[in-house]
């Protein structure tokens, strides 16, 4: 019996963090002295509040009021220019109740804007205003609400630029002191692993059956989560190849 070894380095930043979370649950359950490892713990402790720390301030750098504020300015726009376009529905003037009619379709393969991720809301609103400005040019027009696209456009492309803004300023170094922070974490844990393996192998597992079980059952967990990750991963890899390969009558790029 002995503890599995788990690929750490490749888990992403909230994982990294649960499962070492799972792990400091279970020395506490089954104490350090049981496990013999008084002398190696207080050093994983630290780094790991180390981690914590560095995840809290890569999180915080990453979502700043600044940009709650303009996600909802977009938010507002977008929710506008739905409704007026609504209203345009029971509009006297047929053509304008048909061009509205085509708009609001257009705006309904789009889903709700404002519940999706910031990227992928930055996205689709990028796309939605290209449809705006391009076939759907004239039905714009007829509404004359021109100035609503304009603005949406504005608003969508302010939020971007200072979401890219937040990245470069305060991103890059809270990005590499916690993955610093990661690996000292996974220094101390290892440590702390060697140990426990060897004193089995010297006491026999009696006394760490228990902790091992339960560790290694996480362990298999996360495990299962990489091979889930690098098999869909290479699924989509695969898929980019066939369709950059094209047929033996595709024209050439």
């Amino acid at each position: 019996m002995e503890l599995n070894a788990l690929k750490l380095k490749d888990l992403r930043n909230e994982e990294h963090s649960q499962f070492h979370l799972d792990f400091k649950g279970l020395v506490n359950q089954f104490t350090v002295n049981t496990l013999g490892i008084e002398t190696l713990y207080p050093a994983y402790q630290t780094a790991f509040d180390l981690e914590v720390t560095a995840l809290n301030v890569v999180q915080a750098s990453a979502v700043t009021s600044d940009l709650f504020v303009a996600d909802s300015e977009r938010d507002n726009t977008a929710s506008g220019l739905t409704g007026t376009i609504k209203s345009a529905l029971n509009h006297f003037d047929p053509e304008v109740r048909s061009a509205a009619n085509r708009l609001m379709l257009l705006l309904d393969t789009y889903g709700n804007l404002a519940i999706k991720p910031y990227d992928q809301e930055t996205a689709s609103i990028t796309k939605l205003v290209s449809e705006l400005e391009g076939s759907y040019a004239a039905d714009v027009a007829t509404l004359g609400v021109g100035g609503w696209v304009a603005e949406l456009k504005a608003r969508n492309n302010a939020f971007d630029s200072l979401k890219n803004q937040r990245y470069s300023e305060n991103s890059s170094k809270p990005q590499q002191n916690l993955k610093m922070a990661r690996q000292e974490t996974d220094t101390t844990y290892r440590a702390v692993v060697k140990r426990i393996n060897a004193l089995i192998e010297v006491n026999g597992d009696t006394a760490y059956a228990g902790f091992v079980n339960a560790l290694n059952q996480r362990i298999e967990h996360y495990q299962l989560v990489l091979a889930q990750r690098q098999g869909r991963n290479a699924k989509d890899k695969d898929k980019e190849g066939d369709s950059n390969s094209g047929g033996e009558d595709a024209p050439k790029k």
